[in-house]
């Protein structure tokens, strides 16, 4: 897939203009925009900025067997959503579910925990992104099987990446093995994401066009 494809891509689902008017705090994103935490806006973030960040950003604070990128692991969760039969629409939920880590990182969940206000935070962002995409809001029944996916790879990740012997009995996923033992280096997932969109959205246009 050409990068003119991608960008014509982007183009279509992200407002053609981009007009900053407000003031604050923000984080400046991969394509120059800025992106205000608080006050999200689907014009203040594109599809390649999320690529572009999550092939940059560790899981497991770095402290896996190898890099080991949240691209990565949201590709990976897509690819297991078709595997098990899922609807295109799902397999794109999987990929972008953790498009928020684009802008707030990928905090560890003893952290998360510990830090009332971040779920209202990522919940905000995660309803631009889906607009940003051009996709409908997950339903609660959505959310309930991308969570056993991202489970699934999360036990996977645990027991190749992490070598833990103590992984929780109670992680509700599918009994599935996803091999870890080649992926990514830094920046690399960017473009299989892409594509990976891209491919989607089209199935997911055509399906609902037809």
């Amino acid at each position: 897939m050409t990068n003119d494809k991608i960008l014509a891509f982007d183009e279509i689902i992200t407002h053609p203009s981009y007009v900053q008017e407000r003031i604050g705090d923000y984080i400046q994103v991969n394509s120059g925009r800025h992106f205000y935490v608080l006050d999200p806006r689907p014009e203040d973030i594109t599809i390649n900025d999320i690529a572009h960040s999550l092939a940059n950003i560790c899981r497991f604070t770095g402290h896996g067997d190898r890099f080991y990128c949240v691209g990565e692991h949201s590709i990976l969760c897509a690819r297991v959503a078709r595997k098990l039969g899922y609807s295109t629409l799902l397999q794109l939920y999987c990929l972008l579910h953790d498009g928020s880590e684009s802008v707030v990182n990928d905090l560890a969940r003893p952290v998360k925990q510990n830090i009332p206000q971040y779920k209202e935070v990522e919940d905000r962002i995660m309803e631009v992104i889906w607009e940003v995409a051009g996709l409908p809001k997950p339903t609660e029944e959505d959310y309930k099987i991308v969570k056993l996916i991202d489970n699934t790879l999360l036990v996977n990740e645990m027991e190749q990446l992490m070598k833990r012997s103590d992984i929780p009995t109670n992680i509700e996923h599918e009994k599935m093995f996803v091999d870890l033992s080649v992926g990514y280096n830094a920046g690399e997932s960017k473009i299989p994401f892409l594509t990976m969109f891209v491919t989607l959205m089209e199935e997911y246009i055509y399906a609902n066009n037809s």
